[in-house]
């Protein structure tokens, strides 16, 4: 393998989760490292070396807090689901003694009594029956506005961890194509551990661009 095929395999590694988010920025700011460790090959090294461990690293706290924002919704929902579960037995429990006493009218011998039982049973349990259809569907209404509050809330959660993903992936990014064109020199041996601040190895700027700059 070619030492340019070399480093383009180092910077995939780095950018697995970033394919899966479909990050149009990210998207380009790659395709812009493989031209240019395509016409610099002899940095290209140096550089893949010093950003692909603080990309990895990145990639990892998303994947983190990712999994974080999913078993705490799970976790929240399960607490509120069980707190539901004695409202729910106690309408089943009133809904099986309704059933009973309907159930009892049929072992009655007389004809007229049943039909007397059925008919007394049938209207004081039909007043039972809307109570318990009145009561479920209070429930249930709760239930779906508290369980829509927590998926919105682990929503919240996994945009947050993709904004800071997208933020210090392309500000990474951003610095590696500097290296790979020679706009800033790598001195230094890369801190693993900073994920939370865009990597500054120790530099010599050449230009720094602008709005105006083609290659901004």
């Amino acid at each position: 393998m070619s030492s340019t095929g070399s480093l383009l395999v180092l910077l995939g590694l780095a950018v697995m989760a970033a394919a899966k988010l479909q990050i149009p920025k990210i998207q380009r700011l790659q395709h812009q490292a493989e031209v240019l460790s395509a016409q610099n090959p002899s940095s290209g090294l140096v550089c893949f070396s010093f950003y692909r461990p603080i990309l990895d690293s990145i990639a990892d706290q998303y994947e983190v807090q990712y999994n974080l924002c999913n078993s705490q919704y799970e976790d929240q929902a399960a607490i509120e689901y069980a707190n539901w579960q004695q409202p729910r037995e106690q309408i089943a429990s009133r809904g099986r003694n309704s059933c009973g006493r309907i159930d009892n009218c049929a072992s009655i011998v007389s004809a007229v009594q049943a039909f007397e039982c059925y008919a007394e049973v049938g209207s004081d349990e039909s007043k039972t029956m809307y109570g318990i259809s009145t009561n479920a569907t209070e429930m249930m209404t709760e239930m779906e506005a508290l369980n829509q509050k927590l998926i919105s809330a682990k929503d919240l959660c996994i945009n947050n961890a993709e904004r800071t993903y997208v933020e210090f992936t392309a500000s990474t990014y951003e610095a590696l194509n500097d290296c790979l064109s020679g706009k800033i020199i790598i001195t230094t041996t890369p801190d693993y551990e900073r994920t939370t601040t865009t990597p500054t190895p120790t530099s010599t700027p050449t230009t720094t661009p602008g709005p105006d700059d083609p290659d901004y």
